[in-house]
């Protein structure tokens, strides 16, 4: 488990990227084969294929996942079979994706990879794991000369997607901003904050932890918050073959997860101090970021799916994506319905 830097100081926010994500990857006896069928170094249990590794990647502000960890929850879930539990903590989106992609994990946790899909990358949508708009904000330092969503129009905005993303294209769509008028800077997370109070940027397009955190040192103030643009739902993903090969095992993961929820409701207090230790931020941040986080684990519905078509629509508008993706063929709403008995 990689832990994160305390949240005074700003030096600690140059991490380097490769620290997070691991140039390892598993040999192509793992890469899974026709539905239904025993893999090498898979097992059975009560007659069901069990998948060799469960290699989760998720995000800092997800305490299901350490939840998960710290009660061993998998590890009952899986008892008497030999899979491989493994978690890797990554600082957004698209290096999930690019892990996925790449097989060096089984399953991730964010943002819908709706480029990485377009893109026709093999990943199937499993489950709806959040729902929390309020999380996202483009901020400014608080003593900047940027005081309305207009004026960021000549400004340099960084983020982890650059451009590549709908919120703040939708921000600036509103306010009748080109999205040529601005100048897109991909940050990654452990680079924004600096970025933005040294004026290497104007503008940082972030979520909690992060935003919580120089939120409440009072160094940054939100320009505007994601309510009222987006609907930030978070789901829980796989690769194609991996979901389609061991439904099981998924299945088995969705489960634990809900316990790992269902946990965190009924001992808060436990579960900020956990969020504090594993991600090395002052209870403020915790408790700030978790105010503000809707945790769900339910099948997709079809307002989640809605909005991936309405975000499809957008990135095709502004050239972020050549095609739509097909939904129907990625989204998968029976394996959570069976899991969670809905």
């Amino acid at each position: 488990m990689v832990d994160f830097p305390g949240p005074r100081d700003p030096s600690h926010l140059h991490v380097s990227r490769r620290h997070f994500f691991g140039l390892g990857t598993s040999s192509l006896a793992l890469l899974l084969a026709s539905c239904g069928q025993t893999q090498p170094g898979s097992s059975t249990s009560k007659g069901v294929s069990i998948a060799p590794t469960l290699r989760l990647a998720f995000q800092p502000p997800y305490i299901g996942v350490f939840v998960l960890q710290q009660q061993k929850l998998l590890e009952q879930a899986f008892k008497g079979t030999s899979i491989d539990i493994q978690y890797r903590l990554l600082l957004s989106l698209d290096p999930i994706a690019e892990a996925l992609s790449g097989g060096s994990v089984d399953l991730g946790m964010g943002g819908t990879p709706i480029a990485a899909i377009a893109s026709h990358q093999p990943i199937r949508v499993v489950a709806v794991v959040e729902h929390s708009p309020k999380t996202h904000a483009i901020l400014v330092r608080s003593n900047s000369s940027i005081k309305t969503i207009q004026d960021l129009k000549g400004k340099k905005i960084g983020g982890p997607s650059g451009k590549n993303d709908s919120f703040p294209l939708l921000v600036l769509q509103r306010a009748g901003i080109k999205e040529t008028e601005v100048e897109w800077l991909k940050l990654e997370n452990n680079e924004g904050r600096s970025a933005l109070l040294t004026g290497a940027i104007d503008a940082w397009r972030t979520w909690d932890p992060f935003y919580a955190d120089i939120q409440t040192t009072k160094e940054a103030i939100p320009l505007v918050d994601g309510e009222s643009y987006i609907q930030n739902y978070v789901a829980l993903f796989g690769r194609t073959n991996y979901v389609t090969s061991y439904p099981d095992t998924v299945k088995r993961f969705i489960q634990a997860y809900k316990q790992a929820l269902d946990y965190v409701k009924s001992h808060h207090t436990t579960a900020v101090n956990l969020f504090v230790e594993k991600n090395k931020l002052t209870s403020q941040v915790a408790e700030l970021t978790l105010s503000r986080r809707q945790y769900v684990i339910e099948a997709p519905t079809q307002d989640y799916i809605d909005d991936l078509v309405q975000q499809s629509k957008l990135l095709k508008q502004f050239g972020v994506l050549q095609q739509e993706p097909d939904w129907t063929t990625v989204v998968d709403t029976t394996l959570a319905k069976q899991a969670l008995g809905s």
